[in-house]
């Protein structure tokens, strides 16, 4: 699938989901809406070299290998689905650092990747607080109590 299709077939499958609320900025470019609060937007941006997938300020680069950009495309089913979470740690309510984790099959959570910013607070509480967004349904995932 080259970049330019990569948009164009995520749209296709989201536009069977009316709960989703997306806009494509460009044809390089998707934003998904998370539905509340207590989930995450999502921007997709493809390029001729690597795509990069944003779960709110967390990130991730993906190569324009069918390989990677599989991996990119179940990591955004998985953020659009609870599969994966994220883990935002603030100090005096501005977000510095987001860990993505994944749900297994018994329903625990593991880290997979951190991203962050520098935050020369370290004397200030941290807080913890997690989004996840459930805009797609498990089951078109994996099959009948796959997840407890």
């Amino acid at each position: 699938m080259i970049e330019q299709n990569i948009i164009e077939t995520i749209i296709e499958k989201l536009n069977k989901y009316a709960n989703i609320k997306f806009n494509k900025k460009s044809n390089n470019e998707l934003e998904i809406f998370c539905r509340d609060e207590k989930g995450f937007d999502i921007l997709l941006q493809t390029d001729q070299l690597e795509n990069t997938l944003y779960f709110n300020r967390f990130h991730c680069h993906f190569n324009n290998t069918e390989d990677e950009i599989n991996e990119m495309l179940n990591q955004l089913v998985f953020g659009l689905s609870g599969i994966s979470r994220l883990k935002e740690f603030s100090k005096n309510g501005k977000a510095y650092k987001w860990t993505l984790q994944i749900q297994n099959r018994d329903g625990h959570w593991y880290d997979k990747e951190t991203s962050g910013f520098i935050n020369f607070n370290f004397w200030s509480k941290t807080d913890i607080k997690y989004l996840k967004n459930d805009l797609l349904p498990t089951e078109i995932l994996y099959p009948d109590n796959y997840i407890k």
